[in-house]
C-alpha cells in the first residue's frame, strides 16, 4: 500500500473525519445526522478476489435511526480508470454481504430476516478524468429489455480533479481544506493557499487541530507529485497550525515572484517552474519545521495510542526517555511500523 493510500486510510478511519466526507459527498446520508458514536470500522479483507488483498478500502457499518447499513469506501488515485470497477464492487457486496449473514446465523433462518443496504463510494485522485458509467446495469447488454434479470445499482464517484476549490473552500471544515491543498492548482498556487489560509483561520479550535493531524502529509504527497525530493526535509507538526501555515503560504508566495523575475529576465518558462519548486521546499522546511522536542514527544504518544490503542501504555514512558531521533523515526514511519518494530527502536537506542 503506497503512502497517498495510507495517509487517506488513515484520515478516513478518524471518525469525525469520515462524518465530515459523509456531509460533504454522501448525500443519501446527510439528512440522518450521522455523529461518530453512529459508526463501526469493520474488517475488509478479501484476500480470495484477483483484486487481492485491498488494505486501502475501507468498510463501516453505520446505525441510522432504528437500522444500520455499510458504507464501502474505495480509494483510487492511479492514471488508468478501472472500466470494471462495477462488478468489483459488485463481488466485494457479496462478499459483505456473505460476511454478515455469518455473523447473523440463526437470523438470516428466519423469512424476516433481511439486508443492510451497501452505499459503496470510490474517492479517486488519478490524473484522469474518471469516465467509467456507475450504474452496474448499463454494463449489460440490452439491459432495459431483461431489467428483472440485472442487480440495478451504482456506486458513488468523488473525483477529486472535478471538484472546484471555491465548493470545498464553502464547506469550511478541516477535511475540505485538506481536499483543497492536496488538489492546489500550480498556476494558481499563490492565490489558492491565500484562500485556503483565510477560511484556515476562522475555523474552530477542533477543525483547526485536525487540519494540523493531517496536513504534514496532504503536503508531503504534494511534494512528490511536484516531484520535489530532498531526504532531508522533516515534517514536524505544532499547535501553532495558523503559525505554520501562514509561514508556509508567505515562503512560496516570495519564491514564485523570484521565479515570475528570472522566467523574465532567461525568457524561460522553466525558470518558473524551479522557482515553484523551491518554494514549495521552501515552505515546508520553514512551514514545518517548527515546535519543542517536547511536542514532539506528546504527537508520537497521540500516534501511538491511536493506532494501538491501550496495547501502547507499556512502552508510552520509554518515550520519554527517547532521543529525538528516535521520536522522529516513529512518527515519520508510523504508517510502515507495528508495535514490536517500535518497541526494538526505542530499546535499541535506549540501550
Amino acid at each position: 500500500m503506497g503512502y497517498y493510500d495510507q495517509l487517506f486510510k488513515e484520515i478516513f478511519s478518524d471518525k469525525e473525519m469520515l462524518v465530515e466526507f459523509i456531509n460533504l459527498f454522501v448525500k443519501k446520508l446527510k439528512n440522518y445526522d450521522i455523529q461518530p458514536e453512529n459508526i463501526t470500522i469493520e474488517k475488509t479483507k478479501f484476500t480470495d478476489l484477483k483484486y487481492g488483498d485491498r488494505e486501502s478500502d475501507l468498510l463501516f457499518k453505520i446505525k441510522y435511526e432504528e437500522n444500520e447499513l455499510f458504507l464501502y469506501l474505495i480509494i483510487e488515485h492511479q492514471s488508468s480508470v478501472d472500466y470494471l470497477m462495477q462488478f468489483r464492487i459488485l463481488e466485494y457486496m457479496v462478499r459483505i454481504w456473505k460476511k454478515y449473514i455469518n455473523e447473523n446465523k440463526e437470523q438470516s433462518k428466519r423469512k424476516s430476516f433481511k439486508l443492510p443496504p451497501i452505499i459503496p463510494v470510490v474517492f479517486y485522485n488519478g490524473k484522469r478524468r474518471w469516465t467509467a458509467e456507475n450504474w452496474f446495469m448499463r454494463k449489460i447488454i440490452n439491459w432495459e429489455e431483461f431489467s428483472v434479470y440485472v442487480p440495478q445499482f451504482k456506486y458513488e464517484i468523488i473525483d477529486l480533479s472535478q471538484i472546484e476549490e471555491k465548493d470545498l473552500l464553502k464547506a469550511k471544515n478541516a477535511l475540505s481544506l485538506l481536499l483543497a491543498v492536496e488538489k492546489l492548482d500550480k498556476e494558481e498556487i499563490s492565490k489558492s493557499l491565500k484562500e485556503i489560509k483565510e477560511v484556515l483561520e476562522k475555523l474552530p479550535e477542533n477543525e483547526k487541530e485536525k487540519f494540523g493531524e493531517y496536513i504534514n502529509g496532504i503536503i508531503k504527497v504534494l511534494v512528490k507529485r511536484e516531484k520535489i525530493i530532498d531526504t532531508d526535509i522533516e515534517f514536524e507538526e505544532i499547535k501553532e497550525v495558523n503559525y505554520m501555515f501562514e509561514n508556509f503560504v508567505r515562503t512560496v508566495e516570495e519564491a514564485i515572484k523570484e521565479s515570475k523575475e528570472k522566467a523574465k529576465i532567461e525568457g524561460l518558462e522553466e525558470g518558473r517552474k524551479e522557482g515553484l519548486q523551491q518554494g514549495l521546499q521552501q515552505g515546508l522546511q520553514q512551514g514545518l519545521q517548527r515546535g519543542k522536542e517536547e511536542e514532539r514527544r506528546e504527537i508520537a504518544k497521540k500516534l501511538l495510542l491511536k493506532k494501538f490503542g491501550n496495547k501502547t501504555e507499556p512502552i508510552l514512558p520509554k518515550i520519554e526517555k527517547s532521543d529525538s531521533k528516535t521520536i522522529e523515526n516513529i512518527i515519520e514511519n508510523i504508517f510502515e511500523l507495528d508495535l514490536k518494530d517500535i518497541e526494538k527502536i526505542i530499546q535499541k537506542k535506549l540501550n
